[in-house]
């Protein structure tokens, strides 16, 4: 492993933080979704929602598309009835029609403290299919937020420019790479 993989691997998320400076969108328990859903749209860079307790220690987080997914099974339940296969997905989708705040729509909580490396932060995020992961002191009271998209950023660094290209000089939409079924170019 080079330097700048290194490097990359063990910068720590409280300095890649800030690289687009994406601040915590944090509701309470109780937090109707609607505004939610609100805060959301007037926060739009953040795309995983924090769930604190009332002491602002997080008790979960919230994917956009959990919230989406609720309003809009309230407004148009048969948009969502389509994914209704099985008895499980059956009652999944009747919670959908009783969610009503926060906490009914909460996962797990998804954390790292500033000291952990990208590299742990991205290991949270990619086991849980999430788009970024919160930042917590010693007590689990968010005190950042990174988004997978800041994670990348590192890692593009890391792989410099020249990484990038393709080993061969034709890449895949070069039109000199198309060719049509009987082998003369397009």
């Amino acid at each position: 492993m080079n330097d700048r993989h290194r490097v990359a691997r063990d910068t720590t998320v409280e300095t890649c933080q800030a690289l687009l400076g994406i601040e915590p969108l944090l509701v309470p328990l109780d937090a109707d979704l609607r505004e939610v859903v609100r805060l959301a749209a007037r926060q739009s860079a953040t795309r995983l929602i924090g769930v604190v307790s009332p002491d602002g220690r997080l008790q979960g987080v919230i994917p956009l598309i959990r919230v989406a997914e609720s309003i809009i099974a309230r407004v148009e339940p048969e948009t969502l009835m389509l994914d209704v296969e099985d008895a499980a997905s059956a009652t999944e989708f009747g919670h959908r029609m009783d969610d009503r705040v926060a906490s009914d729509i909460m996962l797990p909580p998804a954390a790292v403290v500033g000291s952990d490396t990208v590299g742990d932060a991205f290991r949270v995020i990619h086991r849980r299919r999430i788009a970024g992961v919160y930042i917590v002191d010693d007590d689990q009271r968010p005190t950042g937020y990174l988004d997978l998209l800041e994670l990348a950023l590192v890692y593009v660094e890391a792989l410099g420019d020249a990484s990038m290209t393709a080993p061969d000089a034709t890449a895949p939409g070069d039109s000199a790479s198309r060719t049509k079924t009987d082998g003369q170019a397009r």
